[in-house]
Order: structure tokens, then sequence, then C-alpha cells
């Protein structure tokens, strides 16, 4: 089977400049999530039927795809499948045809509706033209009506709802914007297809409706949820459909063990990873390629994005995370910020308002309060006091700190790098360190403190 992404429609109801397929759910792009459900269910060979607006698509789904232009984007999706008939006109075999504007079909019911053809070609003995996804909504307004043969699964017509009589429009079954057809009969009808007479548009629909009065058998098939329905026609249909999106897969990773509480306020994506026993509190963000290790504890309000965070780690309330490695045990904040391009050891702790970016932070080392870490490598054991600082900037280049093994630094300490200060070395409280220090020496640099009898009290009072 072949499958075919109708991706090149302007989306005007959208009230946007960028193309409607092109408008992000969850970090990802709308027409993303239809490609990925055609090769979750095993559909390797697609093509995409893209617009001049919409050729940026190519970019975001990459290669191994076939793209086709449809030089009338305002010419509808029985168009924008006749201009893809070079793709899929010479095989004898199924098409898929589902709208990029679909995001919440799931692979599961693709599955489903190619056994249901080959239960039917192999029980019933018939060559089904076409197969229809639809549901049953509460309230179908904006949706095509299905109408079916009475008591059966077989489509008679399908009617868009502006075209559609008060009894059609009382239907509840609706058309969920994909279709399988046999290519041969497709064929049949491609050439009959006309536009609409009340909007110019050519419908795929149509070909549904000349395949059943040609007799051909179309059949129905009901959606495994009926959210996959749901298109994205406005920007409040982009926000449902977000939210369903992000409500699989929570549920996704909860039955394989992951605690969320109160679901509602988290925002996770598509390529984040989560292990058994994981723990997230509410308000937290996890976002890009993002790994959470067996039995981390991710606290209320903290974000993360394209990191790894090991096994056993702790990051508490309202810290962030940007493309950083955590290794196991070790506990990050609260209130900490870990930015690019950092690794955190093992077991090491990094306190409430610590910032590190661009640094090796090494197995056990202590930096609890009030400090910043750049291009520096801090070795294991290392102590970082509060209010501590790595002068890495001289305002034209960076340069990097070496902080070694069991190496304390003071409060208030300024290292100002390039520097060196050696393992099991001691930097008193409030110095400010430019040369590098010893293995095991104590490094001290303040100024003679001056002591002025009631010098103080008269400048309070001036």
């Amino acid at each position: 089977m072949r499958a075919l992404v109708l991706a090149g429609g302007l989306g005007t109801r959208f009230k946007s400049e960028r193309p409607k397929v092109l408008h992000n759910l969850l970090g990802k792009p709308m027409v993303w999530y239809v490609v990925s459900t055609l090769r979750q269910a095993g559909i390797t060979d697609i093509g995409v039927v893209i617009s001049e607006r919409t050729e940026e698509a190519k970019d975001v789904l990459g290669s191994g795809i076939s793209y086709f232009l449809q030089k009338n984007p305002k010419g509808g999706t029985g168009d924008a499948v006749l201009s893809a008939s070079g793709f899929w006109k010479d095989r004898e075999d199924y098409l898929l045809v589902v709208n990029g504007d679909s995001p919440l079909i799931m692979a599961e019911t693709v599955r489903n509706m190619q056994r249901f053809i080959h239960m039917v070609e192999e029980y019933e003995n018939i060559k089904l033209s076409g197969v229809v996804l639809t549901t049953r909504l509460p309230d179908p307004t904006g949706y095509g009506r299905v109408i079916k043969e009475e008591g059966t699964d077989r489509i008679l017509r399908i009617v868009e709802e502006r075209e559609a009589t008060p009894e059609e429009r009382a239907v509840s079954e609706v058309n969920a914007g994909l279709y399988v057809f046999f290519i041969p009969h497709l064929l049949e009808v491609a050439n009959k297809l006309k536009p609409s007479e009340r909007t110019g548009e050519v419908y795929i629909t149509e070909a549904v409706n000349l395949m059943a009065s040609m007799g051909m058998e179309v059949r129905s098939f009901m959606a495994t949820d009926p959210t996959e329905a749901l298109g994205v026609n406005t920007r409040w249909d982009l926000s449902l459909a977000e939210n369903v999106l992000r409500i699989r897969l929570i549920k996704h990773w909860s039955e394989r063990g992951v605690t969320f509480h109160i679901p509602e306020t988290v925002w996770l994506e598509p390529d984040v990873t989560l292990s058994e026993e994981v723990e997230i509190e509410p308000d937290v963000t996890l976002k890009g390629r993002t790994r959470i290790g067996r039995g981390a504890f991710i606290g209320r309000g903290s974000y993360i994005e394209d990191s790894e965070i090991g096994e056993g780690v702790k990051v508490l309330p309202y810290s962030v995370v940007i493309g950083a490695k955590v290794e196991e045990g070790a506990v990050i904040g609260p209130f900490s910020h870990i930015r690019e391009g950092t690794t955190v050891g093992g077991s090491a702790e990094i306190g409430a308002f610590v910032e590190v970016k661009r640094s090796s932070v090494g197995r056990k080392v202590k930096a609890k309060h009030l400090a910043y870490i750049g291009d520096a490598e801090v070795g294991e054991g290392a102590n970082i006091g509060a209010g501590a600082v790595t002068a890495n900037y001289d305002g034209k280049k960076k340069h990097r700190t070496v902080i070694g093994k069991g190496a304390f630094i003071g409060s208030n300490s300024l290292l100002v790098a390039p520097l060196r200060v050696g393992e099991e070395s001691y930097v008193a409280g409030g110095s400010v360190i430019t040369k590098d220090v010893p293995d095991g020496a104590l490094a001290v640099e303040r100024a003679e403190i001056r002591v002025l009898e009631g010098k103080g009290r008269r400048k309070l009072r001036d």
C-alpha cells in the first residue's frame, strides 16, 4: 500500500501567513504527525502533495518521501490527488489518502483498516473499491456527513455540510479525512471528478460518490477513537488537537510505569523518552530529545529540553536544564540553571540559584548556593562556596577554569580565567584569584582591613 498526504491547501480559516500544516503541535509541525503515523503503521512508500507556499514541508519531513506540486492550492482535495497521479496510477494496489491537517489519526487505526480490507477480500470474496474512515460525533457541525445503506456499512455518498439537506445534516456519522482506494477503480472515476458548483473545488469525496453510483463497493470503517476525526481548521482546533496529542503521550508513558501528578499541567513532546519509576510533578515541561532515566524525580515547574537525565537524579522545583547531561544520583535545584554543553557528574549537588554553562562538573561536587560556573572543569569532590564565580570572559574571548579534585572554593571567591586551581587546594572566601594555585596550596587574596572608630556612625548621619 502507498500513502498520499494532502498538504497543499492554504488553510484560509487559520488566518496565518504560515501554511496551516506547518504550524506546530507539541514542537512538531502538524503534517509531521500524519507522516509519522503512516510510518508507524508500516507504510514506507509515502507521497506528499504540496503547494508553492508549503514547500517548507520538504525541510520538515526530509528525505525518503516523494513530493508533488499542486499548482492550484484552491483546487481542493480531489485536485491534489490528481496532481500526484504519477505516484499511484500504474499500480494494482491500494492507495491511502489522508489530509495533512488530520494529526490525530492513529497508526493502530491505519493497520486495522488494512486488516479490514484483507478480511473482506478473504471472507466475502469482494474487492473493495474504497474504505472511508468515519466516526460519530454528538455535534457533527462542520464535517461531511456519511450517508449509508440502512443497516449496513456500505456508503452511498458523502455530503459536505454546506451542500447537505436538513435531513442529511441530522446524520451524526462524519468523514474523518482518511480514505483507502483500490487504484484501478480510482482511475475509472478520476477523470469524471467535477468541481463543486458552490465552491469550485474538486473534492476527493466525489470519487467515493461516483464509485457508489457505479455500483462499486465502498465501505465505512469506524475510527478507534472519535478524536481521530478532529481536523484542524482554526487556531482553536489546533489547541484542542495539541491537547489530545499531549494526553495521549502522557497516557502512553503512564502505561509504561511513569507517574504524572496533575497530568493536565504537564507539557510533554513526542521525542521525549521516559523510563520506569520516573515521577513528574505538576507544571513540568519536557521538550526536544530529552531522556529521563529510571527512578528520576522532576520537581514542580522544572523545564528540561534536549537533555539526558540519569537514573535516580532529582531535579528539584523550578530548575532549568537545556542541552545538558546529568548523571546518576545527582541533585539539581531548586531554581538551578544547567545550560548547554554541561555535564554534571554522578551524585553531584547543584543547588539553589546556581548556574552552570559549558562545564564539566565531576562526581560528588557540591555547589549548593548562588554560584556561577562557566567554561570550567570541576574535579571530583570539589566544593564551590556560595557566591563563587568563574570569570570566563575578558571582553573579547572566553577562557576556561580548571578546578582540581577535592579543591575548596570559599564563598564569594572570584576565579579569573584562564586559571588552574590544583587538587586539594583551598581558596579562602572573598579572594580574587588571577594566578594558578598549586596542588594542596592555600590561596588568600584580600586587602588589609581598616577599622576607623566612629566613622560609620557619622557616615550614616550625614
